[in-house]
């Protein structure tokens, strides 16, 4: 707790304090913002002086003082997934420190600065700049704090579910299948035969990068760090059968067009009229042949 008092006396190793307390605060030279060589340079009887309570022993009588802000994040809340902003303080090629105004800096491993691979810490930050970190792990014994730049999963290996349908970003394609980001702790795969698509030879023919889906979770296994979707059922119809390629529309042949109808028979009566037709003409021709009397064609009724 923050407090106030008045410097009494003061000696070599530090200054005596009242802050109105049963016995006098001591504030150690080691707990005075310096470099400080003498106490007696910085303090002196009389002198009103702000400080905080750094450690009480009721069974000694003993009351520590401290003029070093003490930090605003303690052990007790270095949780790990809790997220904090802080400030890069030093930039090295295996990782970066940050402080979150915690006991100690926190180290973020080069491994921990993207989710997608190693990064070269010295490209790409600088002292002074400002970064949301969680923590990963914390040793109050050791004084080690160790920090990702990484968000932690929203989903954990323990509420992924075998059957349960997920969104997710598809983030990589391969002949062999898609990755998809599903917020786990890592990408799921949906293999080229769990797309549900008969004779597929490439992926990226229904998905690409960056596209959002919905699959079904058919594997799931913490230990080796492995999940595996499948998209069966759940693309849509014309996705799910694609049109015929120019190679596929060769070998099956040039369409056959349809058999035209046939004619239409003439129909019996008429026939039947030009045979009869036929026969008078004839007949006619024979009977003026022989010098006989007839009337002309035209005027001749066939019916």
């Amino acid at each position: 707790m923050p407090v106030e008092g008045v410097v009494v006396h003061v000696t070599p190793a530090g200054a005596f304090v009242d802050i109105g307390a049963e016995v006098l605060g001591f504030l150690h030279i080691s707990q005075i913002p310096g470099p400080v060589l003498r106490v007696q340079e910085v303090f002196k009887p009389g002198d009103r002086v702000t400080a905080w309570v750094k450690q009480v022993n009721r069974k000694k009588g003993l009351l520590s003082l401290t003029q070093i802000r003490p930090a605003s994040v303690g052990w007790g809340q270095l949780k790990p997934g809790r997220a904090f902003t802080g400030r890069v303080t030093r930039v090295e090629p295996n990782g970066v420190y940050v402080d979150i105004d915690a006991p100690v800096e926190g180290f973020v491993p080069a491994s921990q600065i993207r989710k997608e691979g190693r990064v070269d810490p010295i490209g790409s930050f600088q002292v002074g700049d400002t970064v949301e970190v969680w923590a990963i792990h914390a040793s109050r014994r050791e004084r080690r704090l160790r920090l990702t730049m990484i968000p932690p999963p929203s989903l954990r290996w323990e509420d992924l579910k075998v059957g349960e349908r997920v969104r997710g970003k598809v983030t990589r394609i391969e002949k062999f299948g898609a990755f998809v980001d599903i917020g786990a702790e890592r990408d799921a795969l949906i293999h080229i035969s769990e797309f549900g698509i008969r004779n597929l030879k490439d992926p990226a023919e229904v998905l690409q990068e960056g596209q959002e889906i919905e699959a079904r979770i058919i594997l799931v296994d913490p230990e080796k760090k492995q999940i595996r979707l499948s998209l069966r059922g759940l693309l849509p119809a014309k996705a799910a059968a694609p049109e015929a390629s120019p190679q596929e529309e060769k070998e099956a042949g040039p369409a056959v067009p349809p058999r035209p109808s046939p004619a239409p028979e003439p129909e019996e009566a008429e026939a039947e009229l030009t045979v009869m037709a036929y026969a008078l003409k004839r007949a006619l021709q024979e009977a003026r042949a022989r010098g006989r009397s007839v009337p002309p064609l035209e005027s001749v009724s066939t019916n």
